[in-house]
């Protein structure tokens, strides 16, 4: 048996997503979230631009699915937002699994809008992944030490988040056929930059411009998102929006293993049987 291209896009997607999550707290809570999301979508946005004319071949301009890419781009930035916002006010053990649970509403969305499903192996192993989800980065101490209803502990943000993702993975899947990938993270990148920058001009806020150490950190962040995305596209060119999906957001996986070895933070049994879950529903959706 070997993995599909799909099925290793989606892995890669989980790789990308994983340590921009990891990375772009610091620059939230220095900066804020808006000024982080405006400096990322000129990271990205140089990125995805160097790297279009290596791929005009796969590349279509389409105006009308060029004009859907940048809808979407609308959808996009509110989670951004919220995400973001949510990691600066609440405990990352509370935002990340809610957050990431996205993936019940992206096949939720998937069956409504491209009649996709599912056989009992996939969602099986979906289900492990999502429960795993949720495992590996939640805190019951800080759940039970949460306002669950107030917007100052972050948690409103991450619900709001988790809806438009599951939203926003499907409806990706209707440009990335027709004008590809590449022009299709551009297109909803440069949008999110522009309503990002509209909203500093209108509010006439000034550009705090980020510190050496800061400003590696956004580069870094905007460097893996543009991995994330990219292979996300990839991934659902070739197989389901929800299999690919459940794979990216598998993510905390990644970011529990960037906090133990980088930060040396200590690995609970709860984040072991979680860890356990996620990789037994990636082997099943990959070989079965």
């Amino acid at each position: 048996m070997e993995l599909s291209s799909g099925i290793i896009f989606g892995l890669i997607a989980m790789l990308g997503f994983g340590l921009s999550t990891s990375l772009s707290k610091i620059p939230a809570e220095r900066i804020g979230s808006r000024n982080t999301i405006f400096f990322r979508g000129i990271f990205m946005s140089m990125t995805l631009l160097i790297l279009l004319p290596f791929f005009l071949s796969s590349t279509t301009f389409a105006l009308k699915y060029m004009m859907i890419a940048f809808a979407i781009s609308v959808i996009a930035f509110i989670p951004l937002l919220t995400f973001i916002k949510a990691l600066g006010l609440g405990k990352i053990g509370v935002i990340s699994p809610i957050a990431n649970s996205s993936v019940i509403f992206t096949i939720l969305f998937s069956i409504l809008l491209f009649g996709e499903t599912l056989n009992s192996v996939k969602l099986g192993s979906i289900v492990l992944i999502v429960l795993g989800i949720i495992l590996v980065s939640i805190d019951f101490r800080d759940i039970r030490n949460s306002n669950l209803f107030s917007l100052e502990s972050g948690i409103p943000y991450a619900i709001i988040t988790c809806v438009l993702w599951g939203l926003l993975f499907s409806l990706f899947k209707i440009p990335v056929l027709v004008i590809g990938p590449i022009l299709t993270s551009l297109i909803v990148e440069i949008g999110i930059l522009l309503i990002a920058s509209s909203i500093v001009l209108k509010n006439r806020k000034r550009i705090n411009i980020p510190n050496k150490n800061t400003m590696t950190y956004i580069l870094l962040f905007s460097i893996f998102s543009v991995l994330g995305s990219l292979s996300f596209n990839w991934g659902i060119m070739v197989l389901e929006v929800s299999i690919v999906a459940a794979l990216a957001m598998s993510n905390p996986l990644v970011s529990v293993l960037y906090g133990r070895y980088i930060y040396n933070e200590t690995i609970s049994l709860q984040q072991y049987i979680a860890i356990s879950f996620i990789l037994m529903g990636i082997i099943a959706l990959s070989f079965f």
